[in-house]
């Protein structure tokens, strides 16, 4: 299939495992070129077709570029997503999701959480009107205790958590939101989509910090959001995309899918290297816990 930029992507990449997806970034072949890594377009805005209509609906940047497609569809599969927009900053995708909320409405989090978006959350976001109860992310019956039916519109999810990598059960706790009429966003920053798809368990949206382990060589600053389906409320995410200004730059676009296509060996090593240390500290007569969710203790 195409994409608007003329990409070519063969049906089988559905098949491909997420190693291969990020490795051959969707098997993407420029049909003009025959290229296998694809151009920058760093054209602000766009000619009109003679008819006066805008070519592949594309009429400014901030909108839309071509350079996005092939990042997005990379981290859209990876996910299991149906659409995924970039961002200029993980916080920035953060907000734009509480940005299409509407004063009054009624906020889940837990304790442990970012700690940038938790200041954002309770500044800005109470003066916008949100209201806030934050849990313990561990503990699924405190989360069901204060997610009340007709009342909580939002239920944001770390998991694990920033900084001291704490679990929730993200099935367990979308269960409990959905029933109450609530949408499951999670940050899927530290475990990435190569070790957890929140999709797959219930979430609504899935959010990340690209700047961390999805681009991995700390030259980028990047975020991202992805929708399991398409929603009035996910249309609203969208606007505030587009009209927020907080949109990735095409180079900053094009540096992160270099850097995801390292993405499967990085996390691989990374895991593996922070199970060595904490095994190594796990019973060390100076230290008193190690805090790391691989270890069965």
């Amino acid at each position: 299939m195409s994409t608007k930029s003329g990409a070519t992507m063969s049906d089988q990449t559905k098949k491909k495992s997420p190693a291969t997806i990020t490795a051959q970034a969707l098997g993407w072949v420029d049909d003009a070129t025959k290229s296998v890594t694809p151009p920058l377009y760093p054209s602000t805005t766009f000619e009109r077709n003679t008819d006066l209509s805008y070519h592949d609906g594309r009429c400014y940047t901030r909108a839309d570029n071509p350079t996005y497609d092939q990042t997005s569809a990379v981290l859209n599969a990876l996910e299991g997503g149906t659409e995924t927009r970039l961002f200029a900053s993980g916080m920035a995708a953060a907000v734009a999701v509480l940005h299409a909320l509407n004063p009054g409405d009624h906020v889940v989090a837990p304790k442990v959480m970012y700690w940038a978006l938790r200041s954002f959350m309770l500044d800005s976001g109470v003066r916008a009107g949100l209201t806030f109860d934050f849990v313990d992310n561990g503990d699924t019956a405190d989360w069901a205790k204060h997610i009340v039916a007709g009342k909580t519109k939002m239920v944001w999810l770390e998991t694990p958590a920033n900084p001291d990598w704490q679990i929730t059960d993200i099935a367990a706790v979308a269960e409990v939101a959905h029933a109450a009429g609530a949408q499951v966003v999670v940050d899927n920053t530290v475990a990435t989509p190569l070790l957890t798809r929140p999709i797959d368990f219930g979430a609504d949206i899935v959010m990340h910090s690209a700047t961390k382990y999805l681009n991995g060589h700390s030259d980028v600053l990047a975020g991202s959001l992805t929708t399991a389906k398409d929603s009035e409320f996910w249309q609203r995410v969208c606007k505030q995309h587009a009209s927020g200004g907080a949109v990735l730059g095409v180079f900053e676009t094009w540096l992160l899918l270099r850097g995801m296509r390292t993405l499967s060996i990085r996390v691989e090593r990374a895991s593996a290297n922070a199970m060595a240390i904490a095994k190594h500290f796990e019973n060390h007569p100076e230290i008193e816990q190690i805090q790391y969710p691989g270890l069965e203790s």
